[in-house]
C-alpha cells in the first residue's frame, strides 16, 4: 500500500537584486503559492568568498533553478571573470536540475540606472545568448506577468509518484450565504487600495441594477496587466458588495485561475458543491456535462455573485479563428499553450449567472 505525504521543494531564485526587487518579490510569492521554498541571495554573507560558497550551496540544495534576467550582468567578485549570477546558472547546469528561465522583454519599462554599459553589457549579451541556446525562455513585460509565468512553469514540473503537492490554498466550502473564498487575494496592494472610486461605483451599480444596468448578468473588468484589477475587485467583493441591498446574495464566491490547480473543471466541481450544498465527492461523481447543467440551473434559480479572477488564463486557449469548432478532444496543451487543459470547458455559449469576471 502506497503512502501519500506532503513535501515542500526548494527553488533557487537567481537574479541581480539591485534592479529587480519587485520582480523578486513576485517570484517569491509564486514559489510559496506552489509550495516551493524560495532560496534567495538576500540572506547571503557579506564577504565575497562566503557569498560565492553560500550561493553555490543554495543551488546544490535546490530541486529547481529559477533565473530572472534584465539588463544588468551582476556582481563579479574580485579574482573572478564571471558574475555570481552566472556562477549560479552554471552550477544548475552541472547538476542537471530543471531550469526555468525568464528574461525581461523589450516592452518592459526600464530606467538608465537599470542598464549596465561597457564590459558588463558585453558579458551579459554573451550570457543571454548562451541561456537562449540552452533553455526555453519566457519574456516578461511586468513584475505581475513574471509572477504568472513562474506560477504556470512551476505547475508544469513533473510530479513525484506518491507525493501530494498542495498547489494553492485549499479552503473548506461553507454553506451559503457565507462567502466561499477559494483562493484569497494576498498581494499587498489589496490592503490599501487608493482611489478607483468610479470603478467601485460602477461595480455597485451593476450589482444593484442601477443606471440602466439591471438585467446585466456578467461584468468584465478588463485592463492590461499590473493595473490592479484583482485588488479593485477584491476590495469591492469583501467590503462593498456585502453592504448592498441586492437579491444577488444567495451566496458569493471568489475563485482565482492564477492558482495552478484552479482549472475550469475544479471550479465547476467546487462551485456546484457550494451553491448546491453538496459534498465535493458528490459533485466529482457527476459527468462533466451534468455538473455544468446542474450548476447553471441552480444559478438561474438562486443567483449568486461569482468572481473569477484571472479568467483569461482559461479563455486564451480558445482565442483562435476556429474556436467555434474546437472541441476539448482537440486540445493539445503542448502545442497550443503551456497551461493545464481546462477539462469540461463548454464549447457552446450559455447564459451564466451573475459573475464579476476579472
Amino acid at each position: 500500500m502506497s503512502t501519500t505525504h506532503v513535501v515542500v521543494k526548494k527553488a533557487m531564485v537567481s537574479s541581480t537584486a539591485r534592479d529587480l526587487p519587485e520582480h523578486r518579490k513576485q517570484v517569491m510569492d509564486a514559489c510559496q503559492r506552489q509550495t516551493f521554498f524560495p532560496m534567495m541571495m538576500e540572506h547571503l554573507p557579506a564577504s565575497d568568498a562566503e557569498a560565492i560558497s553560500a550561493s553555490i550551496a543554495m543551488v546544490d540544495q535546490a530541486e529547481v533553478y529559477i533565473g530572472v534576467y534584465a539588463y544588468r550582468y551582476g556582481y563579479v567578485p574580485a579574482g573572478h571573470s564571471i558574475s555570481v549570477t552566472e556562477m549560479e546558472y552554471n552550477r544548475a547546469v552541472e547538476r542537471k536540475i530543471p531550469r526555468l528561465i525568464f528574461i525581461m522583454g523589450k516592452n518592459h519599462p526600464v530606467t538608465i540606472d537599470d542598464v549596465e554599459m561597457g564590459e558588463a553589457a558585453e558579458k551579459l549579451k554573451v550570457f543571454k545568448d548562451k541561456i537562449g541556446k540552452e533553455n526555453i525562455v519566457n519574456f516578461f513585460s511586468s513584475p505581475e506577468e513574471l509572477r504568472s509565468f513562474v506560477l504556470n512553469s512551476l505547475s508544469q514540473l513533473p510530479k513525484d509518484e506518491g507525493v501530494e503537492f498542495r498547489y494553492h490554498y485549499v479552503s473548506d466550502i461553507p454553506a451559503p450565504p457565507e462567502p466561499y473564498i477559494a483562493h484569497p487575494y494576498v498581494l499587498s496592494q489589496a490592503k490599501g487600495l487608493i482611489g478607483r472610486q468610479a470603478e467601485l461605483n460602477l461595480l455597485t451599480d451593476w450589482f444593484t441594477g442601477k443606471n440602466g444596468l439591471g438585467g446585466v448578468r456578467i461584468f468584465n473588468v478588463v485592463a492590461i496587466g499590473g493595473m490592479g484589477k484583482s485588488a479593485l475587485t477584491w476590495k469591492w467583493f469583501n467590503e462593498i458588495a456585502p453592504q448592498q441591498p441586492c437579491p444577488l446574495m444567495a451566496g458569493r464566491m471568489w475563485w482565482s485561475f492564477y492558482e495552478s490547480d484552479a482549472n475550469f473543471e475544479n471550479f465547476i466541481i467546487r462551485a456546484l458543491a457550494y451553491v448546491g450544498r453538496i459534498s465535493i465527492e458528490e459533485s466529482q461523481k457527476m459527468p462533466p456535462g451534468q455538473r455544468e447543467e446542474k450548476l447553471l440551473s441552480i444559478l438561474d434559480r438562486e443567483p449568486h455573485l461569482l468572481v473569477l479572477d484571472g479568467l483569461e488564463r482559461i479563455l486564451i486557449a480558445y482565442a483562435r479563428i476556429d474556436a467555434a469548432h474546437f472541441t476539448d478532444d482537440d486540445y493539445d496543451n503542448k502545442q497550443l499553450i503551456s497551461l493545464p487543459k481546462p477539462k469540461g470547458f463548454p464549447n457552446r455559449k450559455k447564459k451564466h449567472s451573475s459573475t464579476a469576471a476579472n
